[in-house]
């Protein structure tokens, strides 16, 4: 792997985690099928990655020109060939072909073409769009830092790259930087008059947002969603290892695909909600889904108490809460606290229940009386905050 498709791997693995993050899968005839795949669900990106030096040529016109058909020409080669074999197979091996990466049902699939272009020194305009074989979206070195810091939750950034497909369908385009749109995404939400046909900018806009008041409060909301990711990153260090057998870890990632969907804004009131949960120690507690989700979240405190029982209670608790919150079909159990030994403990489960029959009403109302659980429940609701609240903070 070579420095800069390292520092794009490491880049995405921190955005998407090492559960759907692979680094140089294997493909066609035993050889490397693209730089990065990343597999989340029904999202399939596939990532090239060519660091390409500019030529010592004396004329520019012949520097872009031939950088352009290594750096991205080739690499629209390389994801179009991939795209190909993806379509013939439903799993393909991992580097070290062995462990296998299963694949979204054909017809589910959601596929997003990356081309990230190095060596340039971000100087030369990138093309975009369709090279052929579908819609490739074009980066370089300064663009990816940049949309996977601003965009780092799945959810946040395939957004992005869809509603920037739609946006500028039969429209002319023309800024300077990637970055540029990134901050004109943000601000206006891309909430255009239909009949706008063109858009022009010299630069400078991202430059400009991130020096602006509107930028400097998005930051300021941001730390209080870093518990969701700091937690997801602990159930992944502390649950998975090469003894988790293979039942257990595909458990695991059913429930932390889920929490891992949440957007940036959901991490923040989430975060909130999971942090006030842990300062005051109190009891179980549920939240009520967020606005448009189809789960509802189950928080509950461990202490020596229930430390053993710990499971069982935990999933007892998320049937009572599937009850109380007829709308959902997952419940997404989060429990958590202290082994003893100073470090933070996070365990998790979810139910997959569509459907409540009268037997299980009848099961979780015995639960209820007899346990009493969420009898009288500490209920947390989410703000409901609204995309035009966040129009210059943030997606």
């Amino acid at each position: 792997m070579t420095p800069s498709e390292q520092y794009v791997a490491e880049l995405c693995q921190k955005s998407f985690l090492p559960f759907w993050n692979f680094p140089n899968p294997i493909g066609k005839k035993n050889k490397e099928l693209c730089d990065v795949l990343v597999v989340f669900g029904n999202y399939i990106l596939i990532i090239s990655v060519k660091d390409i030096r500019v030529s010592s040529h004396t004329d520019k016109k012949v520097q872009y020109e031939r950088w352009l058909k290594k750096a991205v020409e080739d690499s629209a080669k390389q994801i179009y060939g991939a795209e190909r074999f993806l379509k013939t197979v439903d799993e393909v091996y991992s580097k070290n072909r062995t462990n296998k990466i299963s694949l979204p049902p054909k017809n589910n699939r959601i596929i997003f073409r990356i081309s990230i272009a190095f060596g340039s020194d971000n100087t030369f305009p990138l093309p975009y769009g369709n090279f052929g074989q579908g819609y490739i979206h074009v980066f370089d070195e300064e663009t990816t830092s940049i949309l996977l810091t601003e965009l780092d939750t799945i959810t946040d950034f395939t957004r992005y790259l869809t509603d920037k497909v739609q946006f500028l369908k039969g429209k002319y385009f023309s800024m300077p930087k990637e970055s540029d749109f990134l901050a004109f995404y943000i601000q206006t939400g891309l909430d255009i008059d239909k009949k706008v046909d063109s858009i022009v900018s010299d630069g400078g806009l991202w430059e400009s947002y991130v020096e602006s008041e509107e930028y400097v409060e998005w930051q300021k909301l941001l730390p209080q969603s870093k518990i969701w990711d700091y937690m997801i990153a602990q159930l992944h260090d502390y649950h998975i290892s090469e003894e988790t057998t293979d039942e257990r870890r595909n458990e695991l990632e059913e429930a932390i695909r889920v929490i891992n969907q949440e957007s940036r804004i959901n991490r923040i009131e989430l975060g909130g909600i999971l942090d006030n949960a842990i300062q005051r120690k109190s009891s179980a507690r549920m939240l009520r889904p967020l606005k448009d989700a189809k789960h509802c979240y189950v928080f509950m405190p461990l202490t020596s108490l229930n430390w053993e029982g710990k499971e069982k209670e935990l999933e007892l608790r998320c049937i009572v809460a599937r009850m109380d919150n007829p709308t959902v079909d997952w419940v997404i159990g989060i429990a958590f606290g202290n082994n003893g030994d100073g470090r933070d403990v996070y365990d998790i489960c979810s139910h997959y229940i569509p459907e409540m029959s009268e037997k299980f009403i009848t099961r979780a109302k015995e639960v209820q009386d007899e346990l009493g659980y969420f009898k009288k429940p500490t209920i947390s609701n989410s703000k409901a905050y609204r995309k035009e609240d966040f129009k210059g903070f943030g997606l």
